[in-house]
């Protein structure tokens, strides 16, 4: 049966991928008629450092624009990733995980650029994409595969460069946007946007968005049963298959964030220009309104107690079961940089000050309304940046050269609290921790045109990493670590053939690695022989991929994408005990392989199509003894389609995600991480050049399915622009 259901997967795939790529080409004259959210976007900048026609880049490059992100009216940058290929995202949201995972890897192995600039956090690697205003992005490119030759550790599975909005006005005229969007669970996302010129040289851009919802539900409480008890009632609670019962939950997920974006930019010259950018993101979640299945001899709802179940046993709960988390971030992010197109150079220096970052604890609460003591864990942390940037034209090269500094600090410090949700009740640290880390880099690639047909990329990076040492103290017992340094080659080669002008073959190899995150370094959990300990030891995770592309266009209506890839990981990171120490250790090999397709066909000026697929599976090396890592989904499926007729749009998008868990394990209940299948749609309507309206439904058919937590159900968003 499971090769049946395997073939008739893959024969679906193949079949949608024809039907998407089967379609007659219009003629550019006909495309051309109108503005189509799926059309082939020409130039990217991430994959080679320089502006390259996409179709012949030696990479699997997506481009989301403003565009895209405007007629599906997302309500994070989040939300619009899940439909690119080689992407997952998990359809929950699990406090304080980011939820974004790319060839099978996710958090610290995938770069994210803010208008070029690394902006994954300092403490852990990882990013919140809710501290990031949707509404000021101008397009988002996704590359797939080894980038560490150019832009060091992180870049691991991918690149994400999320390019901001500048000004376009015309000189002393001002103009705005004004984008609105209600949704289920109370959520809405208010956002505004304002794009002005004094004259012909300073430009600015101004933006603001404030996003919130009260969520809904979908972490519960289990309990397993005793055999014994004096009970304070009987109940019939629903049962999972390892006999624990559910009893209640946490309540609804909610969450707020408040967005500014500023852009001003100052032309020299017509060929230099100087460009100042800043941005601020605050995001708040918890847990609100937990609910008990448990109810007293007398009916009335309880949250503590003990109490008899339908087979006989028995439940005991504490009001600590139904408490969740309550956690803040904010952050800024500062960015100066000169460029000269004449020369072709750019210099850069940022910051990426996450001044606020952590979440608290109710601790040992008495009753379902207790505000009062907790546990507040903080980690801020700062990344300062500065590069400088020179691209030399010749012959039949291309070069780019490139020097980088990075520093990246964290502190890690826990407080009592008076009033749990009230971070400014904290007491005296009971825990301090601190470290640092700086990188200097020398970066070069050549783009060689060997012939008509050829060409060759070959790019080298040399990293200087130091761990300039940290500290970390509990209670009365302080540990100080010292620095070392290593240093790290990430070569990179791509062979590229084009037959014609429409078809691209590539192959390349490349070097990738990903030092550790401080907290792996410098953190001690505590003092106990089970909690983990600091390991400044540690080293990078290197990770070399292999690749093998094919990309074909047919005029401006058809392209088609293939990828097959291969990562060989060593020195990975997962705790390890060694003389009774339990740490982060470099401790397994992991290896990884796939296939990313992708077709999209444009078949009249009104209708337009796509479909991707991933296949992917990785495995887990401990002591030469291999094991399937079953949280990677083994398949991703999209297919979509769009119909714009005057003004009227609409767009649907059907999405598959095979199982992240053993064939043998229970679906359908709390903790599966099942396979499922979602189908959402949006319908816009534009009254006049100004105002736009739009209505989606997600989860159309209201499905329920369960990604380790339970994930939503149907949804629903209204939105309007407007732009005057």
């Amino acid at each position: 049966m499971k090769k049946k259901a395997k073939a008739r997967l893959t024969l679906a795939v193949l079949l949608s991928l024809s039907v998407c790529a089967g379609g007659e080409a219009v003629h550019a004259k006909e495309t051309t008629e109108t503005t189509n959210i799926l059309s082939i976007p020409d130039v990217v900048v991430t994959a080679t450092r320089t502006q390259e026609n996409v179709q012949t880049v030696p990479a699997g490059v997506t481009v989301i624009t403003a565009e895209d992100m405007k007629k599906y009216n997302y309500m994070s940058l989040k939300d619009a990733l899940k439909q690119v290929t080689g992407i997952y995202v998990d359809p929950t949201f699990r406090f304080p995980k980011d939820g974004v995972m790319l060839r099978g890897m996710s958090g610290e192995n995938i770069l994210i650029l803010f208008d070029g600039q690394p902006i994954n956090n300092s403490f852990d690697g990882g990013i919140n994409w809710d501290t990031i205003p949707l509404g000021q992005i101008a397009r988002v490119e996704i590359v797939r595969g080894a980038g560490s030759s150019l832009y060091g550790g992180h870049a691991v599975a991918g690149v994400v460069n999320i390019i901001t909005k500048k000004s376009e006005a015309v000189p002393g005229t001002v103009q705005a946007d004004l984008n609105i969007v209600y949704g289920s669970n109370a959520s809405v996302r208010r956002e505004i946007g304002i794009s002005g010129a004094a004259n012909e040289k300073f430009k600015f851009h101004v933006g603001y968005e404030k996003r919130s919802s009260h969520g809904y539900r979908g972490h519960y409480t289990t309990t397993g049963g005793e055999t014994s008890g004096t009970s304070d009632g009987d109940v019939t609670l629903p049962r999972l298959s390892d006999g624990s019962y559910i009893v209640g939950g946490r309540g609804r997920k909610e969450k707020t964030s408040d967005n500014l974006y500023l852009d001003l930019s100052y032309d020299l010259t017509p060929q230099r220009t100087l460009t100042a950018t800043y941005m601020h993101g605050r995001f708040r979640y918890g847990h609100r309104d937990p609910f008990t299945y448990l109810k007293d001899a007398h009916g009335k709802s309880s949250f503590s107690g003990t109490f008899r179940t339908q087979n006989g046993d028995y439940v005991t709960v504490t009001p600590d079961d139904y408490f969740g988390y309550y956690g803040e971030r904010e952050q800024n992010i500062y960015k100066l940089r000169y460029s000269d197109k004449k020369a072709q150079l750019d210099i850069g220096v940022g910051l990426s000050d996450i001044v606020k970052d952590g979440y608290s604890t109710a601790y040992d609460p008495t009753s379902i309304d207790w505000s009062g003591e907790g546990d507040l864990t903080k980690y801020p942390s700062k990344n300062y940046t500065a590069d400088v940037q020179k691209v030399w034209d010749w012959s039949d090269h291309r070069l780019v050269a490139g020097l980088t500094w990075m520093k990246e600090k964290m502190t890690y410090t826990r407080y009592p609290l008076t009033r749990w949700k009230d971070w400014g009740t904290a007491g005296v640290p009971n825990t301090r921790g601190e470290g640092a880390t700086h990188t200097t880099a020398l970066y070069v690639q050549d783009r060689y045109v060997l012939s008509d047909r050829w060409n060759v990329y070959a790019g080298l990076r040399f990293d200087n990493y130091k761990k300039e040492g940290g500290r970390h103290t509990i209670g009365r017992d302080q540990r100080i670590f010292g620095g070392t340094s290593y240093s790290e080659l990430s070569p990179k080669i791509a062979f590229e053939y084009m037959p014609n002008a429409q078809t691209t073959y590539y192959v390349s190899y490349g070097h990738s690695f990903n030092p550790p995150p401080i907290y792996k370094l410098y953190r001690r959990s505590g003092n106990s022989a089970r909690s983990i300990q600091a390991n400044p030891d540690l080293k990078p995770e290197k990770s070399d991929t292999f690749e093998l592309g094919y990309k074909r266009k047919v005029g401006d209506a058809t392209s088609f994408d293939l990828t097959l890839f291969r990562i060989r990981t060593k020195d990975a990171i997962a705790i390890g005990t060694v003389d009774r120490v339990r740490a982060y250790r470099n401790v397994y090999k992991r290896n990884a392989k796939g296939i990313e397709a992708e077709v999209k066909q444009r078949f009249s000026p009104r209708w337009s199509a796509y479909c991707n697929y991933t296949f992917e599976s990785a495995e887990d090396v401990w002591d030469g003894k291999g094991e399937r890592d079953w949280g990677v989904p083994k398949h991703l499926f999209h297919l979509g389609a769009e119909y714009t007729h005057g003004k009227l749009h609409w767009g649907v998008d059907a999405q598959y995600v095979a199982a992240r868990q053993k064939p043998n394990e229970v679906t359908g209940e709390y903790y599966a991480e099942e396979a499922f299948f979602t189908l959402n749609t949006t319908l816009g309507y534009d009254v006049n050049d100004q105002l736009k309206l739009q209505v989606g439904v997600d989860n159309v058919f209201d499905r329920t399915y369960y990604a380790y937590e339970a994930a939503s159900g149907r949804t629903y968003q209204l939105g309007v622009q407007y732009q005057f």
